[in-house]
């Protein structure tokens, strides 16, 4: 469980295997996806509406090998006035953890790195309980690592990532659950970059990104001019791009590395995904297969809660659709809804749906309940005076915990960034840990894990995810 002070907000570069049925279930619909023409007017129609409501950023939409739809909408700068347009820069938030998967498989290819290796081959100083975690433990997320070890822009090198991780309790016994972890993909970068010798960077740069001539896609080594790219804004403030935030002189620091941080095009991300789904240039047929399904739908999506990237593919019914929003109010998902009514697709936008306890889980007690209870309630509010009293009360602290304001003003971030939360249920994961599952008014299904001090009655630490 990633502690409050690990910047448990960061609930960016969530990835959503969406594994969508997408079935057109009209005649109409059938019949419109033979009118290409017409079909890319009538979505670029509904996406311009949105537009007209404050959405920014690009669409590419592909149908049946035809792109019937790639257009930028809005402003990439609002300064400089610059207007987005198909190859703004944007940021894939976890759509950077495709290319690490691609990158270890790669090597696993070439005989330099084990899927079943245990860490304790690359990392031979491993602690009793994380030694037998393997390489593909990191990678499907069961290898019980935290969401993170801290902010995304901390200045932390290779070696510091990797001695936190090794001291940082585990959530659960690996192979017993899973749980999203960017720290587990920092890990895989790692194990890349000891087993090649090269940065992150260099290698994704040589070995996936110059063979596809992806010439708009990375982070430091394309050097990029910062006027193509596009700025995130929160609320109507400027975030800035990727490049204007700190990072190392070889890429990202390391509680980004391996699991976000990266730049593309949607044009760029197209020829990435196509030549990894439907064809044998990155990787061959049975190694893929080892973790990508080509005959299946599939969505892959991240966001900071500010920039958003979606890519979502039905290889039976020949779609590809690629969203990047700049703007908190605007998540890829909800432009995706308006595609998909278009399109005749079902939404993913439904509400989210319990069916009773998780295994292995019971109610919380009585005590637990009403403090997480409290929580949300708090949150809700977005009052800095009943965060800041609730905070004080309920929130366990030690030398390492963050000032009170500052608490609050994640408290208030992530209001500001989900809207207000529904418990959808509580569920008791073990003797000191409530999984609360929630529906958010602005980005749709949410879980935190919430560690408590039972004996104190206090909140020790939340993990927050996004998505489905």
């Amino acid at each position: 469980m990633s502690n409050e002070h690990d910047s448990p907000y960061q609930v960016r570069h969530f990835v959503r295997n969406l594994s969508i049925a997408l079935a057109i279930g009209t005649t109409a619909a059938a019949a419109a996806f033979g009118q290409t023409a017409s079909l890319g007017a009538r979505v670029d129609s509904a996406v311009t509406a949105l537009a007209g409501e404050g959405f920014s950023g690009v669409v590419r939409v592909e149908s049946r090998g035809a792109t019937i739809l790639e257009k930028g909408y809005g402003l990439a700068n609002r300064h400089a006035g610059t207007p987005f347009s198909p190859t703004t820069v944007v940021q894939i938030g976890s759509n950077t953890k495709d290319f690490t998967v691609v990158a270890l498989l790669q090597l696993y290819e070439q005989g330099r790195i084990g899927i079943n290796d245990s860490l304790a081959k690359y990392f031979p100083s491993a602690p009793l309980d994380k030694r037998n975690i393997t390489v593909w433990q990191l990678v499907n997320h069961r290898a019980g690592f935290p969401l993170g070890l801290g902010g995304d822009f901390e200045p932390l090198d290779r070696a510091a990532l990797v001695d936190q991780a090794m001291k940082r309790p585990l959530s659960f016994p690996p192979a017993t659950r899973q749980s999203y972890s960017n720290t587990g993909y920092s890990l895989l970068a790692a194990i890349i970059e000891q087993t090649t010798g090269r940065t992150y960077d260099e290698y994704v740069h040589d070995n996936i990104l110059e063979p596809l001539g992806m010439t708009s896609t990375g982070l430091l080594l394309p050097q990029f001019d910062d006027r193509p790219l596009a700025h995130g804004y929160r609320a109507g403030v400027d975030d800035g791009t990727m490049l204007s935030r700190p990072h190392a002189s070889d890429g990202s620091y390391w509680n980004l590395r391996g699991n976000g941080g990266m730049l593309s095009t949607v044009g760029d991300m197209h020829a990435f995904y196509t030549a990894l789904f439907t064809t044998n240039k990155l990787l061959k047929p049975e190694t893929r297969k080892l973790r990508f399904d080509v005959n299946q739908p599939i969505g892959l999506a991240g966001s900071d809660l500010v920039c958003s990237f979606l890519y979502e593919r039905d290889p039976v019914k020949a779609i590809e659709i690629i969203v990047a929003s700049n703007t908190s109010e605007w998540p890829e998902r909800r432009v995706r809804s308006a595609i998909a009514a278009v399109m005749g697709l079902p939404s993913v936008d439904g509400p989210v749906t319990v069916g009773g306890a998780k295994a292995n889980a019971r109610l919380p007690n009585a005590a637990a309940a009403k403090l997480l209870n409290g929580f949300i309630e708090a949150v809700n509010s977005g009052d800095h005076s009943t965060l800041s009293t609730f905070i004080s009360a309920s929130f366990a602290s030690d030398a390492n915990s963050p000032t009170l304001e500052t608490r609050v003003e994640r408290m208030l971030t992530m209001h500001g960034n989900l809207g207000r939360l529904t418990i959808v249920a509580l569920d008791q994961l073990e003797p000191e840990l409530v999984e609360i599952s929630l529906r958010t008014a602005n980005e749709g299904p949410a879980t935190i894990k919430a560690q408590i001090d039972a004996t104190a009655g206090k909140i020790r630490g939340i993990q927050v995810i996004v998505g489905g």
